[in-house]
C-alpha cells in the first residue's frame, strides 16, 4: 500500500523544465501590455481631437489614458502625467477634482461654437435638439466644476525615470 500515490501528491514538472513554456508565458505578460498601452495611446489621440471637438471629453480620456498606460507600461503614464499640456489637468483632477479656468472656458466656447454651427447647417432639425438636451448639461458640468486653488501647481510631482 505504501507504494501507490494518490493524485494530489503527484509532482507535476515546473514551467521551466517543459520546452517552450516560458516563452508562452513571455507571450502571455506581453499581449496584455501590448493591449493597455495600445488603449492608452488610443484615449490619448481621443483627448487631444477632445480639445477641439466638444463631444469627446478631454479630461475623461486622459485620465483613461492614464490608468490603461498604468496597467501596461510605467513609462508611458510617467510621460502622460509629466506632459506640459495634459499633466497640469490631470493632477488637478485627481487630486481636486477640479478643472482651471482657462480648459472651462475654451470648453464652453467650443460648446457655443458647436450649437450655432449646427443651428445654422439644420435649424431647427431633430439633431439641433438633441444636440442641446446632450451639449447643455456638459456646458453645466463643466461650470459646476470647482476651479483649482493653485497649491496642486505647487505640489504636482514632477516624475523623473529611474537611471
Amino acid at each position: 500500500m505504501k507504494d501507490s500515490v494518490s493524485v494530489g501528491t503527484i509532482n507535476k514538472p515546473k514551467t521551466d523544465e517543459i520546452p517552450g513554456m516560458r516563452e508562452t508565458k513571455l507571450a502571455k505578460r506581453k499581449l496584455p501590455r501590448l493591449f493597455w498601452v495600445t488603449l492608452a495611446a488610443l484615449c490619448f489621440a481621443i483627448a487631444i481631437v477632445g480639445i477641439f471637438l466638444p463631444l469627446l471629453p478631454t479630461t475623461d480620456f486622459m485620465l483613461l489614458a492614464v490608468i490603461c498606460a498604468s496597467k501596461g507600461s510605467k513609462r508611458f503614464e510617467r510621460w502622460i502625467r509629466n506632459n506640459r499640456l495634459a499633466g497640469p489637468m490631470i493632477y488637478a483632477w485627481e487630486s481636486e477634482r477640479a478643472i482651471p479656468l482657462k480648459a472651462k472656458c475654451l470648453s464652453i466656447t467650443t460648446l457655443i461654437a458647436s450649437i450655432i454651427i449646427i443651428y445654422v447647417h439644420v435649424h431647427f432639425h431633430w439633431l439641433l435638439w438633441l444636440a442641446l438636451a446632450i451639449l447643455i448639461p456638459v456646458g453645466i458640468y463643466i461650470a459646476t466644476r470647482p476651479t483649482p486653488t493653485g497649491t496642486w501647481q505647487r505640489e504636482m510631482p514632477l516624475e523623473k525615470p529611474p537611471k
